[in-house]
Formats: structure tokens, sequence, C-alpha cells
């Protein structure tokens, strides 16, 4: 598994910028949005999959998450988030990603006294989920978002089984929301992490702002990595092309200090 560095990239940016990602030396995490799904992209696909095959470089996808809840109570709103979430396992088939990234929909806000009920729900989608994305040869990573502690998202995985999924742990959502710190997270999904989304913030905003240029201390969590002997993937989730730069600059400096 190439560890990267990944960069998130939306498939249409990455399709009209892909020189620069040649340029520095870059994996691209793609993320499709439903309106990209929906439009007929498939020689789109094809040209950027030949490229990047062409050029020996890896990528992951971020799968869509806007309005998508795979563990809804309701069940025509659970059925279309699974096919919505289907339609980029198929794109995977195209791709050959290494790991596609999605969001769970969890929240202690609205799943609050539900959470068993929750839990059914999900592992039911999500088993149809993993399925879909052994046959495409790739695998599901369970991102936190909005989860204030790691024990949902720790139930979830465990109950698919570390063969058909893992975790991507965001250490910006994890300072925005959790109640815990992050010697908590790290204990109880430790080897279940298989990527990390590096991104920095103030605690109050999901600002995705470039390593060191918030709040968020991130020698705990690389040194957790160094000790526990772990390779997770990296990826890199600043918004503004000008933060690219100082960003993999930041990642390969505290790379270096652990010996990563």
């Amino acid at each position: 598994m190439n560890q990267g560095p990944f960069i998130n990239a939306p498939f249409d940016i990455l399709y009209d910028k892909f020189d620069l990602l040649l340029q520095k030396g870059l994996m691209a995490e793609i993320y499709f949005d439903g309106n990209t799904l929906d439009a007929d992209n498939t020689e789109k696909y094809k040209t950027i999959a030949a490229r990047l095959e062409q050029h020996g470089i890896p990528c992951t996808f971020h799968a869509p998450f806007e309005d998508i809840r795979p563990a809804s109570f309701d069940n025509k709103i659970r059925e279309i988030s699974v096919n919505r979430l289907l339609d980029t396992f198929k794109i995977a088939e195209i791709f050959h990603p290494q790991v596609i990234v999605c969001h769970t929909g969890f929240s202690d806000w609205f799943h609050f006294e539900k959470e068993k009920e929750w839990l059914e729900k999900a592992v039911e989608s999500w088993t149809t989920l993993c399925a879909a994305a052994k046959k495409a040869g790739t695998r599901v990573l369970l991102e936190n978002v909005f989860d204030e502690s790691p024990g949902m998202l720790l139930n979830l995985v465990k109950s698919l089984g570390k063969e058909n999924a893992g975790v991507c742990l965001d250490i910006g959502h994890m300072t925005c929301f959790t109640k815990h710190p992050l010697e908590t997270w790290l204990n109880e999904l430790g080897n279940h992490i298989e990527e990390l989304h590096l991104h920095d913030n103030h605690g109050v905003f999901d600002e995705h702002l470039v390593m060191g240029r918030g709040n968020i201390d991130f020698n705990p969590l690389f040194q957790y990595i160094k000790d526990h002997e772990l390779s997770p993937i990296y990826t890199l989730e600043q918004h503004r092309e000008e933060d690219i730069e100082p960003n993999l600059a930041a990642l390969q400096t505290i790379r270096t200090k652990f010996g990563l």
C-alpha cells in the first residue's frame, strides 16, 4: 500500500489540473460528488485513469457524503444512500483505487439513545458496500466526522471485520467535534487506522488549514504511529492551491522528525 502523500482532489479539478499533480509528485484522493456521478463522465474517467497508470501514480477515492445516510431509519433514504455510494464503487473498476474513504453519517446529536438501532442499520448497509468494494478490488475506510467519541466507529468496523473495513482518522474533525483526547481515539482505534486526513484548525470550525497554522499538536499522533509501527496512507486536505506546498513541507518535516 503506497502511503503517499495523497491530496484531496475533486474529480473536476483533477481533470483540469492533472499536470499540477505531476509537477508536485503527488497522488490523488479523488472525490466524486453526486453531480459528477450523474454526468456522462465515463470517457473522462478513462482518460484520467489511463494517465495515472501511465505515470505509475496510485489513487484513492473519497465517496460522496453530502446528504448521504447509509444507516438512515428511513428505508427509502437508506436505499438511495447505498445506491449513491455504489455508483462510486462501480467507477473503482476503472481507477483501481487503493481504498475508498466514506462517511458513516453518525452523529451523537441525531442518534442519541438510538445507537443500537443505528448500528444494526449501518452494519446491514456497509456489509453490502464492503462486498462491492471487495469485488472492485479495493476496500472501505470509514472516517470520523461528527463523532464525539470513537466508540461507534470502533463498533462498526469490528462488526464488519478487519478484512472488510478499516478507519480513516481525520484529526481535524476529531479536534472540532470530540469530547475525548487524542490518546483515547488512538488507544481504541489504533490497529484499525489505515489512513490519516491531515489538516489544521483552531478547535471551533473545520477550517482545513495547513498543518501548523492552527492549534492541533500533531506530535502525539506521529509518535503513536512510530511507536506502534503503523503505515497509514497520508492524505493532505487543504482547500486552497497555494496551501499545497506549505502543507507538503509541514508533513515532510514531521515525518522526518519521527523517522516515518
